[in-house]
């Protein structure tokens, strides 16, 4: 063997040992040397290299081979862990599993291996909402996967796992790759508890939830029976119908609802129709049971230890009523008026205020009509107010603003005061000084003696008004130290009138009433307090609707003013209750809407809306609970509240009766509000005006006031008087039964705003100083109205044509400076036509035809003119040459108010009214009998009037007969005014108010000696009926003091007046070319004489001139005790006219049979220096005299001695007639 074979045969055997191998081409291969050049045979073996190479991860063994040509080797692969062969090559080889075998050796060759790390898959499953990045990964073997693992929005991720890996934060990082593996990812919505939290009668259901972040949260509103939603919120959500959806959840939030009964829902919303009449009442009587719960704590607190009291504040005092039951209390009523009479009304009053206790005296109970229970009450008292502090460390007191002796004998209060602490606190009190802690001093004392109470009056001696005690009642308050309230004057003043108000006090005066505690038990107190009782009564009849209209039968007035007792227990009571909060508040201008508690007067208030929505007029006295409900609804209305609403019906308000149908609605269209800024003026104190402004029914409207004037401004809503609604005698609810309201302030620089059911004009009433008063005034939320406030301008008129003809508003106002019309519309309307035949006709005649001829006939100045200028040239002169210059005097001759008169569907009595306003149930007529009688009725005087008396020489005996007939003079003469010389007509002139033959056959029955069958005097009238019980002229038509009577016969004595001095010489040489200016004379004289009457200086001084020389001012036996300022109108009258005519009249009293005193006559007569009228009479029946008076009439002489005289006309005479 060569060395070369044995170098071959040995690496051959160390590969063998190795797993390489040698293999041959053919079965005929033995091993032997292939690869050498030569053989034992002789031919020479041929050897080959088979060289390995790889890269790490694994080998090939054995590393080479050396095959002989024609041979194969093999290799075998070792593959380290974590890889795999990517390939391999070269030699021609094969791969099988780990063994690499060469193809045939045919020269020197390589074999490459190439290993390479493994290939793992990393796959991520993803649950829920988010994602991983990347979403697969491919790792070599040991490598680390890496994922980013984002959550959804709202999302969050919960779990990762898989792969060995761990989470790190946002990032799951796998283990070092080994195999193929899965990711398995979570993620899941964030979720957030969403809670809820109800209070009141209901829940929000499901109670609580959780809920996906960014997901809204559902819950369903369950109310209670009775019950509402007043709010839910939270979670950002909102109310979508009966469900609550909260906004996208971004986290724990909570929903939190509240629920409130009907009433309170509806109360809080100021809406009747959110809760049933029911409702309203169960929750005004739920209040009122916890108040009178509270009361009842108190009373038997502060009255324990008294059986029995009795207290007199005296007439100088005043009683209260509470409207804030729930924090203010009776303590003491009244039980008694000062006739004995049953009556309630408060007599001290307990309040818990938010920050102070505070208690209130009809008077001063430390020193008015004390008594040993009084004195315990006080004591009582104190001790509540000062919440025991009076007890612990001595009693620290200041008394401010309190009347002493020095004062008044009457009013020792501060003295009282003081000697009540020394008996019951002796040398246990701290007091200031008396006066020493008034006005701005108080907050001083307050400081420096720190009191345990207050003791305030309201004497007010500096004339500072509450402002000078102001600030220290607010440092007071915020100190929380209580005040006692005591009361001297009659009524509420100034200084005290805003605690009141704070307190929720109605204030009376006492004076003639006169309440009082009379032997009071208290066990009926710790029983009910009467008020309570009558309030919680008419609320149960209300519920039950139990109610008969036959208490009603009794009242004789409006309803609101009908006392019957019957009345006054089954409905009244407890309605003026109502109707007292709710004037209290319009007078303060608050709403009882805007603040706290007050539920009793709120759910009233809603329940009384709801009422008044279901009217239907005309009501009749059989439909007994609509009636009761319609009064309801009229005795209370909080004007001052924004949001009172319409009244859909409003009956004859604003229509005819006739025209008022049940089932249909009395109303009429709105024309749009608008704003005015305006100067509104009266021209003397304590007066009300026309505004033009109107408000509609529900409509808000805001009054500003910027003027500063001590003025004082208030709302008057509507001109109706009381009795206008005639519901008391029609038994026929019709309209509202309170419409004209005067009880809104505007403050200076204040503003109110106030709505009504009703609506209607807007007039203001303006008091102070005497004089003329204006106010600065802008309203909003106002109509105009037709209205004329300014007749001498004519675009006024064609104003109010404008709107008279564009809009329904159904009330008319006419002002004139002296006198203003205030109309239905309708009874303007009915007066057009005829002489009137248009609006500007109509409004001329009422200046031209009614208010200036009347005022001109008394003797009053006319707007825009002088007194010498308003009257009759021929009355001037001779009034100023007989009287003086006193007859020219523009102060003494005006009347210094406004004359109102209205025209609606009834008169306050009658068919028409005197009083202001008189008013009248007919369409205006500005030469109508009935409008110049009642606007006479206001100027009649007592001087004028003619008087009966059966004993001539005593003042006291003589009483007026002059009620319906002196003041018919005004009429008598407008309509013949008008009719001779207006119009221009000369006919005959008929009114049957008067017949002058009733004058003739009177005076005749006298001079004839007329009697009755049975032989006694008898006076007969015209048709020879017995005119009146009496022997003669002197008793029959005089005697009786009934409404009207005799009317016509009265009325002759000043017609024929007239007539007598008609184309008279005066005395002064002036010829009277009118006889009705007579009466013009007289009404001047009259208040000349007036003006020196008062006093006896002036009197003394100036009777000569004025025709009563004979007259000292008093102490003659014919005055019977007074002065001469009480004469009768009988001695007036006689005395003037003898004054100015020259002539002596006894005779025409004496025609007329009126007595008269025999100073008047002695004076006549002195005055007579033209000699005597003549007795005897013009000759007229109902016909007026012609336009130039008597000078047109026979004159018929009469004598007691000629008894056969016969009227003219038709020559009859009473001694013709049958024996009554």
């Amino acid at each position: 063997m060569t060395r070369n074979g044995l170098v071959l045969a040995t690496l051959l055997l160390a590969a063998g040992c190795s797993g390489g191998g040698v293999e041959p081409d053919s079965p005929g291969a033995d091993g032997g040397n292939s690869g050498s050049q030569g053989g034992d045979d002789g031919n020479p073996t041929v050897w080959y290299e088979a060289n390995t190479h790889h890269n790490a991860g694994g080998r090939l063994s054995p590393q080479s081979l050396t095959l002989a040509e024609g041979q194969r080797g093999t290799f075998t692969l070792s593959i380290d862990e974590g890889h795999q062969l990517g390939s391999i090559s070269g030699c021609d080889g094969s791969l099988d599993a780990l063994t690499y075998t060469t193809g045939v050796m045919a020269a020197d060759c390589l074999v490459t291996a190439q290993f390479e790390l493994k290939q793992y898959q990393l796959r991520v499953e993803v649950q829920g909402q988010g994602s991983a990045t990347p979403g697969e990964w491919m790792l070599s073997y040991g490598e680390q996967g890496r994922f980013e693992l984002t959550a959804a929005e709202h999302h969050q991720l919960v779990s990762a796992s898989g792969c060995g890996g761990s989470l790190q934060g946002d990032l799951f990082v796998t283990a070092p790759a080994t195999g193929d593996c899965t990711v398995s990812v979570q993620f899941e919505p964030i979720q957030h508890t969403v809670t809820t939290h109800s209070e009141g009668a209901g829940q929000l259901l499901p109670p609580q939830q959780q809920v996906n972040q960014g997901q809204r949260a559902e819950f369903e509103v369950v109310p209670e029976s009775g019950h509402v939603l007043w709010s839910v919120d939270g979670c950002d959500g909102e109310l979508l119908g009966g469900r609550y959806l909260t906004g996208p959840v971004a986290g724990p939030c909570q929903v939190q609802a509240n629920f409130v009964s009907n009433a309170e829902n509806a109360i809080r919303r100021e809406d009747h129709r959110l809760a049933s009449d029911l409702e309203l009442i169960d929750h005004a009587r739920q209040h009122l049971s916890n108040s009178e719960a509270a009361r009842l704590a108190l009373v038997d607190s502060l009255l324990a230890g008294i059986e029995r009291i009795s207290w007199h504040p005296s007439h100088d005092s005043v009683s209260f009523t509470t409207y804030q039951t729930q924090t203010t209390w009776t303590l003491l009523p009244a039980n008694e008026d000062g006739n004995g009479n049953p009556a309630v009304g408060g007599l001290v009053m307990a309040s818990q205020q938010p920050q102070q206790r505070m208690a209130a005296m009809a008077a001063n109970l430390f020193s008015v009509s004390r008594s040993e229970q009084s004195d315990r009450l006080l004591r009582q008292l104190i001790h509540w107010l000062t919440d025991g502090a009076d007890q612990s460390d001595g009693l620290s007191i200041i008394t401010a603003q309190m009347p002493g002796h020095a004062d008044s004998h009457y009013f020792p209060h501060n003295e009282g005061i003081r000697q009540w602490l020394n008996e019951y606190y002796p040398d246990n009190h701290r007091i200031n000084g008396a006066n020493q802690c008034d006005y701005a001093a108080l907050a001083t004392c307050i400081d420096s003696q720190q009191p345990d109470l207050i003791v305030l009056s309201d004497i007010d001696r500096d004339g500072l008004g509450h402002q000078g005690i102001a600030p220290a009642l607010a440092q007071a308050r915020e100190a929380g130290i209580p005040v006692l309230l005591s009361n001297y004057w009659r009524e509420a003043s100034p200084m005290l009138s805003p605690l009141y108000q704070q307190m929720g006090l109605a204030v009376s005066g006492n004076y003639w009433s006169k309440l009082n505690a009379n032997d009071l038990e208290i066990a009926a107190l710790q029983a009910s307090d009467p008020i309570n009782q009558q309030v919680d009564t008419l609320l149960l009849s209300l519920r039950s609707g139990q109610f008969d209209t036959a208490v009603l039968a009794p009242c004789e007035s409006n309803l609101l003013h009908c006392n019957d007792a019957t009345f006054v227990s089954a409905f009244k009571g407890g309605a003026d209750w109502f109707h007292g909060a709710a004037r209290a508040l319009d007078e303060q201008g608050l709403s009882a809407f805007g603040l706290e508690q007050m539920d009793i007067l709120k759910a009233a208030l809603l329940l009384a809306d709801k009422y008044r929505a279901g009217i239907d007029y005309p009501i009749d006295w059989q439909a007994q609970t609509e009636w009761q409900q319609a009064m309801f609804a009229d005795w209370l209305v909080n004007y001052a509240r924004a949001g009172n609403p319409a009244q859909p019906d409003l009956g004859e308000f604003v229509k005819d009766r006739s025209q008022v149908l049940k089932g249909e609605v009395a109303h009429y269209a709105y024309p749009d509000t608008t704003s005015q800024r305006q100067t509104i003026s009266v021209p003397y104190r304590n007066q009300w005006t026309s505004t033009g402004w109107y408000a509609l029914p529900g409509q808000t409207i805001t009054l500003t006031r910027h003027d500063t004037s001590d003025a004082q401004v208030t709302v008057k809503l509507n001109y109706h008087r009381t009795n206008t609604n005639r519901a008391f005698s029609r038994k026929i609810l019709a309209a509202p039964l309170e419409l004209a309201t005067q009880r809104l302030p505007v403050a200076p620089g204040q503003s109110v705003r106030f709505s009504s059911p009703y609506g209607g004009p807007i007039y203001l009433h303006i008091e102070g100083a005497d004089g003329a008063l204006s106010t600065d005034i802008h309203a909003s939320g106002i109509v105009h109205h037709p209205a004329i406030l300014d007749f001498s301008q004519p675009e006024q008129i064609r104003t109010f044509n404008q709107r008279y003809a564009d809009t329904e508003l159904p009330h008319i106002d006419l002002r004139s400076p002296a006198a203003e019309q205030h109309l239905r519309r309708d009874r303007f309307s009915g007066a057009l036509g005829g002489v009137t035949p248009d609006v500007s006709a109509l409004l001329n005649s009422v200046v031209n035809d009614h208010i200036n001829p009347v005022y001109t006939l008394a003797g009053f100045k006319l707007a825009g003119q002088s007194l010498a200028q308003s009257l009759p040239e021929a009355v001037a002169t001779a009034c100023v040459a007989l009287l003086g210059q006193d007859c020219l005097d523009d102060r003494l001759h005006v009347r210094t108010i406004i004359q109102h008169s209205n025209y609606d569907q009834n008169a306050h009595c009658g068919f028409m009214c005197s009083g202001n306003p008189w008013d009248s149930g007919a369409s205006i007529n500005p030469i109508g009998w009935g409008d110049n009688h009642e606007l006479g009725h206001n100027l009649q005087v007592g001087r004028l009037n003619v008087h009966y008396s059966d004993t001539a020489d005593d003042w006291t005996r003589y009483s007026s007969r002059a009620g319906e007939n002196s003041n018919n003079i005004f009429p008598y003469y407008v309509k013949w005014r008008a009719h001779y010389l207006r119009d221009g007509h000369t006919q005959p002139l008929l009114d049957t108010h008067m017949n002058h033959k009733s004058l003739f056959y009177a005076f005749m029955s006298d001079a004839a000696g007329v009697q009755d069958q049975a032989g006694e005097r008898v006076v007969l009238r015209e048709n020879c009926q017995i005119l009146d019980s009496g022997t003669d002229r002197y008793q029959a038509p005089w005697a009786s003091n009934d409404y009207a009577v005799h009317n016509g016969y009265r009325m002759a004595f000043y017609i024929q007046m007239a007539l007598r001095a008609h184309g008279r010489t005066l005395a002064d040489g002036t010829v009277l070319s009118n006889g009705f200016n007579i009466f013009t004379l007289l009404y001047q004289h009259h208040r000349v004489f007036g003006r020196y009457a008062s006093n006896s200086s002036e009197w003394l001084a100036h009777r000569e001139r004025l025709g009563f020389s004979l007259f000292p001012y008093e102490g003659n036996a014919v005055y019977g005790g007074r002065n001469v300022s009480g004469i009768p109108g009988n001695d007036f009258m006689l005395v003037s006219l003898s004054h100015l005519t020259g002539l002596d009249w006894r005779s025409h009293f004496d025609l007329l049979g009126l007595r008269y005193s025999s100073l008047a006559a002695a004076q006549a007569s002195a005055n007579a220096s033209k000699g005597t009228l003549p007795m005897g009479m013009f000759v007229l029946e109902t016909d007026l005299p012609p336009a130039n008076m008597s000078e047109g009439l026979t004159f018929l002489p009469l004598s007691l001695s000629d008894a056969t005289t016969r009227w003219p006309r038709d020559s009859s005479t009473p001694v013709d007639c049958p024996r009554p």
